[in-house]
């Protein structure tokens, strides 16, 4: 039986892994007290865990010698196993790192960015085995959903940190959790519901599942593409081939580059521009240079939001700026080839492509499919249909999957008592999940809180310009949030901004500071505008 949410907290056993444990500097595991071994390893690991492999791995590239400890952890009411990695470095830093997965999670994260830096790291693959945009694992199957919204992720960070604890001889100096999209989802998941689990969390571009927060579906992803492909894909005359995007962007571009005080081919602040896609509509028909009625009518759904029949809203808009590009709205939204697109019985345009990773279908397309037939409803159907969803009738029937899979509570009063830290950020040009979502919910947390000052000493968010999904886009896209998490939750230096840089060939070429929203990067007037030094974050400018 699948329960409602809650809010559980942890037991004494997390806390106490979270207590100093009284040194400076990094220790070598040759003074640990247990050895690298699957027999010495498992003599210690709680009782609910299982260790399956234990392997020494030697020094290479950016990586340090380390333990590696693959294993899996039983959950109870319902049963299920979730797998988990741990790579425990012969010299640590004396902390624990947790790195989020993406998609419908089935696979286990990458360790590096944690072992690279001397952390104890770990990820898990949620529950389940399976590819990115593949949710028929879930098929009838309680244990598995709810391991994957939020249990997985918490039992796997209890076992990681307990594990962690035995073989160095002590608790780890600090714990942090940083994951994009579905990653994102995850480190509000444990913000909400396992708020003494971390001491500093990273949630990019995340996903706020299937009814977001009030009002009616706000900042949920799958009403929102429901609307969307009920439009899109409607008949040829709707859908948006990928070849019309760099018209698009470059028109959208024109009208909203100066609008953030800066002509720099890039839209900092989408908030501060207005552009109607009516403007590119052909005089009559279709033609390559033009917009069909149909295409406008589907652009008008993607930046003002899905509505109901009423025209109250349903889900956010995404907002101006940088759609063409092979990480951008061909990838997510439309698709990289109108060959492969194919007339339904009742008329409507359908996908058939085969490869999502290429836009082929769009992820976004692929996401919608399976997540509605396997994780939306009370009762799986894996024909179901989404041309058939109803928006005027049908969001309640989201209900019980979204207690269990949304991240929607903004009550993060727990959290900042235990003195957690929390660094969201989004991509002002993510086509997957909208920035608007994100700023939405961070509206809600102050507003939870008391004030944004309040809110701020515990909570911060960065809107990354011209950024796509978690990265990619022609904005400044490879910045360390880690390091800035870690010196406001170890110095209580909070982050006033973080440098953020786009590459070309592996080059920097040009770099920008992210601002805490609501702020805004504005240039000073003198010096490069490809160059960090000469912005200043400022409150932002009227909208026009």
């Amino acid at each position: 039986m699948m329960h409602a949410q809650v809010r559980p907290r942890v037991s004494g056993v997390v806390l106490g892994i979270l207590v100093l444990w009284g040194g400076a500097g990094p220790r070598p595991a040759a003074g640990a007290t247990v050895a690298c071994t699957l027999a010495a390893l498992q003599a210690v690991a709680p009782a609910d865990t299982t260790l399956t492999a234990v392997t020494s791995v030697a020094a290479t590239g950016t990586l340090p010698e380390y333990c590696q400890v693959d294993g899996y952890v039983t959950t109870p009411e319902p049963v299920n196993t979730v797998n988990f990695r741990l790579g425990l470095p012969t010299v640590w830093n004396g902390k624990f790192y947790f790195q989020g997965v993406g998609g419908f999670g089935g696979t286990i994260g990458a360790l590096d960015a944690g072992l690279g830096r001397g952390y104890a790291s770990a990820s898990t693959d949620t529950g389940h085995q399976a590819a990115g945009t593949d949710a028929s694992w879930a098929f009838n199957n309680p244990a598995k959903k709810v391991d994957y919204a939020y249990r997985g992720t918490h039992v796997t960070t209890v076992a990681a940190q307990r594990l962690t604890r035995a073989f160095y001889g002590h608790a780890a100096q600090h714990a942090y959790f940083s994951g994009c999209s579905n990653g994102g989802r995850q480190a509000l998941m444990e913000v909400q519901r396992y708020p003494d689990d971390y001491d500093g969390v990273i949630a990019g571009d995340p996903s706020f599942g299937l009814k977001g927060f009030a009002p009616l579906a706000a900042g949920a992803s799958t009403p929102s593409r429901i609307g969307i492909y009920q439009t899109l894909l409607a008949d040829r005359d709707h859908y948006l081939p990928a070849t019309k995007l760099p018209l698009l962007a470059q028109a959208v571009l024109a009208n909203c580059d100066g609008k953030d005080g800066l002509v720099d081919g890039l839209i900092s602040d989408p908030t501060q521009c207005t552009f109607d896609p009516a403007s590119l509509q052909c005089p009559s028909g279709d033609g390559p240079a033009c917009l069909t009625a149909g295409q406008v009518a589907a652009l008008d759904v993607l930046y003002q939001g899905v509505t109901n029949s009423a025209g109250e809203p349903v889900a956010e808009g995404f907002p101006l700026g940088h759609e063409d590009g092979p990480t951008g709205w061909q990838l997510w939204i439309v698709g990289s080839d109108p060959t492969h697109l194919a007339a339904r019985p009742d008329g409507a345009l359908t996908f058939t492509g085969t490869s999502s990773g290429t836009g082929d279908p769009p992820l976004g397309f692929a996401f919608l499919n399976d997540g509605l037939r396997y994780l939306s409803f009370a009762v799986d159907d894996p024909t179901y249909d989404y041309r058939t969803f109803n928006l005027d009738t049908d969001l309640p029937l989201l209900d019980l999957m979204a207690t269990i899979r949304d991240p929607a509570d903004p009550d993060l009063v727990e959290f900042k008592d235990a003195h957690g830290k929390l660094l969201l950020y989004h991509g002002w040009a993510d086509p997957a999940l909208s920035a608007l979502s994100t700023i939405r919910y961070y509206e809600e947390v102050v507003q939870a809180i008391g004030s944004a000052r309040q809110t701020e000493a515990f909570a911060r968010l960065l809107l990354v310009p011209g950024m796509n999904h978690c990265t990619g886009g022609p904005g400044p896209n490879v910045f360390d949030a880690l390091t800035a998490l870690e010196r406001w939750v170890e110095q209580g230096i909070a982050p006033d901004q973080i440098i953020a840089s786009h590459l070309t060939a592996g080059v920097a070429d040009r770099t920008r500071p992210l601002c805490p929203y609501p702020q805004v990067a504005r240039y000073v007037g003198t010096g490069s505008i490809d160059a960090a030094e000469n912005f200043t974050c400022t409150p932002p400018r009227p909208a026009e």
